[in-house]
């Protein structure tokens, strides 16, 4: 499915839509709801489909809290809409601590930047960002003529809408394709091929002629022949990938932090909030989960306790709302 981008503007703070200004939790308060929790499944819907990193974190977290809380942590993979179907359907669940809602930070606030979603992370009460991703890599093929995210870009200037490009409508990877197109004045053919693992087969296949994809979603086809990265689009590259090429050094607005994110539904008590971040933060500081990090993300981990989280996805709102005028 074809898709687009608006025509170029102004960034903009986002004043058009409401903002949250508190760092800190308004969860309400109950001195007793975390008496005696948790003493029975907790269940994680997923709001991206497995084989993807989305999905990777999430179900190494919930691994972790079973052995951590003593209980079962069962995962469920609610997909659709770039996770926005995941994030409707339980925003409003249960706020019993054993509902919680798995996603990434590029989901949460660019669903909601690009108007699929009239909500954003003060719709939930934020548990812990539990992790940095590898960073979304603009890839092709491995026999691609392109080296450079330079050169894709001059291509598609001298082939206007030949070179194909996969998306996911919504997210960072959508709102990656318009700052090109419209900062970098690329003129790609934008195809909406769903999520990173079925752009990543979409692109073995010869569906598109390039991508964004995790790092970590890549590796395997970039170290053995068969997909190249052009570039990073972190703000730096990955603490163990520290000479990969930055996209933002040809379009310095181009820097997207996707981080892993564990949301509770709104109205969620903070007590229950705060004592599932304390078993966060407990299961990510063992060597065995810094091993995971660094093989799978090649990040060092990056936890965030419960205020932090906030002013995290406050920060990262705010990013996506000046990339609106492009979208």
């Amino acid at each position: 499915m074809a898709t687009g981008c608006a025509n170029p503007g102004t960034p903009s703070s986002g004043d058009d839509k409401s903002t949250t200004s508190a760092s800190t939790s308004n969860a309400p308060s109950d001195p007793n709801a975390a008496e005696g929790w948790p003493d029975k499944t907790i269940n994680i819907y997923m709001t991206h489909g497995a084989g993807g990193d989305t999905d990777y974190m999430g179900r190494q977290l919930a691994t972790a809290l079973e052995s951590e809380l003593g209980v079962s942590v069962v995962v469920t993979n609610v997909t659709g809409a770039n996770g926005a179907t995941c994030m409707q359907q339980y925003k409003d669940g249960e706020t019993d601590g054993y509902t919680f809602i798995a996603t990434n930070t590029a989901a949460l606030n660019g669903n909601e930047a690009t108007g699929m979603v009239d909500f954003g992370y003060d719709a939930f009460e934020p548990v812990a960002v539990y992790g940095m991703q590898s960073g979304e890599n603009i890839v092709v093929p491995a026999d691609s003529p392109y080296n450079t995210l330079e050169e894709l870009i001059e291509a598609t200037k001298a082939n206007p809408g030949q070179i194909k490009l996969g998306i996911s409508t919504g997210g960072g990877v959508y709102i990656l394709s318009c700052v090109l197109a419209n900062l970098g004045g690329a003129q790609f053919n934008i195809i909406d091929a769903g999520d990173g693992a079925t752009r990543l087969t979409a692109l073995l296949g010869g569906e598109i002629d390039a991508t964004s994809l995790p790092y970590s979603t890549a590796a395997d086809y970039i170290e053995n022949g068969q997909l190249k990265s052009l570039c990073t689009v972190l703000s730096k590259a990955p603490d163990l990938i520290p000479d990969q090429p930055a996209a933002s050094e040809l379009i310095p607005e181009l820097k997207l932090d996707t981080e892993y994110v564990l949301l509770a539904p709104k109205g969620t008590p903070a007590e229950i909030v705060e004592a599932m971040n304390a078993a966060i933060l407990d299961v990510t500081a063992t060597d065995d989960w810094k091993q995971m990090v660094n093989d799978y993300c090649f990040q060092n981990p990056f936890v965030l306790n419960v205020e932090e989280t906030l002013a995290n996805l406050k920060e990262q709102r705010d990013l996506f709302q000046s990339f609106v005028p492009f979208l």
